[in-house]
């Protein structure tokens, strides 16, 4: 069988996976519409979760897990969003709904889990210190968590795919791409807009998670916010590659992690970066601690509930 006839079956089978996945649940687009800078934004979300008992019931062992160690026993949804904070709670809401579709279980999977939230994280963050940047801080969030979506895919129906792309010598977004494409003869993107489709996300979603490796498009879109959330994206992907192979970044001195940002997160393709180097390079640390925090407390959540 020729590497292309291959090749095209792969994506065929994987198209196939992707169709027959769960959807995610509706409070993710019911939070993803919530304006986090609206005085009701508390309300609201509280609304939202409390109607699905299961987020509601996770909510609270999340509450109570021994990292946020509560005076109290945490018994109440209400109690839970005030305990962690309304801003967190509909990060995780978002990503426990996304890890009922795809279960961390291996090593790979985790890390995989672990790169997606440091970008969800540092896309919100980000998000936020921009002024008027035209995008809400969920919809960053959410975009940040689904960019590698495609990648989730290929865990679960092509592990031995994925093994051959780790496997090579890439060290940067591009270099990922090419790898793929030499290897397997398609890329973790077009999975990405497989999924996209068959769980009905938002266009503009959609759009980042299949330009967020097209450093050029930032520039090039009619619509600015959209272009702005595409560089958001793939400023906090880039961070989060850094990240993970050099996590003592976070503890550097601001002028000395600026430095390192200008060197290596910010594209030339840009003609206008979202944000100064040395503005991010403030909560660089936060974002990796909180990222972190998440990833454990995402974690806790999923063994309780299967015990």
């Amino acid at each position: 069988m020729s590497q292309t006839h291959h090749a095209r079956s792969n994506v065929i089978d994987l198209a196939a996976h992707a169709e027959q996945l769960p959807l995610l649940p509706t409070v993710v687009m019911r939070v993803l519409a919530l304006d986090a800078r609206s005085d009701q934004y508390f309300e609201a979300l509280l609304a939202v979760a409390e109607e699905d008992p299961t987020f509601a019931v996770r909510l609270i062992r999340l509450a109570n897990a021994p990292r946020s160690a509560p005076a109290k026993p945490i018994i109440t949804i209400r109690q839970a969003v005030v305990r962690l904070g309304a801003r967190e709670c509909a990060g995780l809401v978002t990503a426990l709904a996304v890890s009922r579709v795809f279960v961390p279980t291996t090593a790979g999977q985790r890390n995989l889990w672990r790169h997606a939230l440091q970008v969800a994280v540092g896309a919100r963050t980000i998000t936020s210190l921009i002024t008027n940047p035209g995008v809400l801080p969920a919809q960053a969030y959410l975009a940040g968590l689904l960019h590698d979506i495609g990648r989730f895919v290929m865990f679960e129906a092509a592990t031995e795919d994925l093994g051959r792309v780790d496997e090579a010598p890439w060290h940067s977004p591009q270099q990922l791409i090419d790898a793929e494409h030499t290897l397997l003869g398609y890329d973790h993107v077009q999975l990405g807009a497989l999924v996209c489709r068959h769980w009905s996300l938002p266009q503009v979603i959609t759009e980042v998670i299949k330009l967020h490796h097209d450093y050029a498009a930032p520039d090039a879109q009619s619509s600015v916010p959209l272009g702005t959330l595409i560089a958001i994206v793939q400023l906090a992907d880039l961070l989060s590659m850094y990240l993970m192979d050099s996590p003592e970044l976070g503890d550097q001195e601001p002028v000395d992690i600026a430095a390192t940002l200008a060197a290596n997160c910010m594209r030339p393709e840009w003609r206008h970066p979202p944000i100064a180097p040395s503005v991010l390079a403030q909560r660089v640390g936060a974002i990796r601690d909180e990222a972190a925090e998440v990833a454990e407390r995402l974690l806790d959540a999923r063994t309780t509930s299967t015990t």
